[in-house]
This record gives C-alpha cells, sequence and structure tokens, in this order.
C-alpha cells in the first residue's frame, strides 16, 4: 500500500539513494539521470544546499564567549566628566539672546496715544438730560419703510411732512 501512495520510478529510486549517500559523487547512471528529471535534479540541490547550511564554529569558541565579552566591556563605571565652562556660557548665550529679543519686542513697539477726553457737562438735574424712552415718536415707522409699497411709501411721506409743518 505504501507503494501506491508514492509512486516512485525504480531509476529515481536509485538515483535518490545515491543523492543521500553523497550528493557531489554520483554513479555516471545516476548523474545523467539527475540532468534529465527536473525532480532529483531538485532533490540534489535541496541536499547539498542542506549540507552547507550547517556553520560550525571552531572548537571552543562557545566555551571562550563570556570571557570575550567580558574583557571587551569598561572595567569600572565611567565618569562623564563635568564642563563648567561650558553651562556657564551656554547660560550667558541664553541670557543674551533673551534680553535682545525682549529689548527688540520693546523698540518696535507703536508709540501709545493717550487721548484726553473733556469731562461730561456738568447737568444741574441728571434726570432732565435722558430722555424717557431710547427711541424717538414713530421710529418703528421709518423701520418698516423698506418694506412698504410705492404708494404706502409716498403716504407715509405725506404723514410725516404734515407734521412737521404742525406746530
Amino acid at each position: 500500500m505504501k507503494d501506491l501512495l508514492t509512486p516512485i520510478p525504480e531509476v529515481c529510486r536509485q538515483a535518490l539513494a545515491q543523492i543521500e549517500a553523497d550528493p557531489l559523487a554520483l554513479t555516471g547512471a545516476a548523474e545523467a539521470h539527475v540532468r534529465t528529471c527536473p525532480a532529483c535534479f531538485e532533490a540534489r540541490v535541496a541536499w547539498l544546499a542542506q549540507e552547507e547550511a550547517s556553520a560550525q564554529a571552531p572548537a571552543g569558541y562557545f566555551e571562550r564567549l563570556p570571557e570575550r565579552i567580558l574583557s571587551k566591556l569598561p572595567t569600572g563605571p565611567r565618569r562623564r566628566p563635568s564642563y563648567p565652562v561650558l553651562w556657564a556660557l551656554a547660560a550667558t548665550l541664553l541670557a543674551a539672546v533673551g534680553a535682545g529679543g525682549f529689548l527688540a519686542g520693546r523698540a518696535n513697539r507703536a508709540p501709545m496715544v493717550e487721548a484726553e477726553l473733556a469731562p461730561p457737562p456738568a447737568v444741574a438735574y441728571p434726570h432732565e438730560a435722558l430722555p424717557d424712552t431710547p427711541f424717538q415718536e414713530g421710529e418703528d415707522d421709518y423701520a418698516q419703510l423698506p418694506e412698504m409699497t410705492p404708494e404706502e411709501a409716498h403716504r407715509f411721506m405725506e404723514r410725516v411732512r404734515s407734521r412737521e409743518t404742525r406746530p
């Protein structure tokens, strides 16, 4: 039943057996078959790629690895030197730029004009100076003037003129 599931020709089985044994040293018949059969050729290439993929480390490489890593690390804590002169120069430069910007902003300011207002006139009776209503009489009629037809507007203007002529 196993042969029914994987029908591989006998020539291919022999070539694959030789590829498994040594993919570089094939017999003449196997070499000729591998050149003509794409499946066997691919199997040989895959077998050769598997052999090349296994990189080997020199003897004792992994045993000496921790020592090599520790030798490359610094021996003690490194302390970065402090440069007080650089800090002072940076602070001075920052203060100079800030003060220059402040003064430049003040120099370009528009001069302020102060106006003196005359004091309001003194009124003996303040309640007499203010009108009773904020609107004058007939002001609502004037507001409706744009919505009136030309005839209505003409009649309205006649009424206003007649009021103005009356004492």
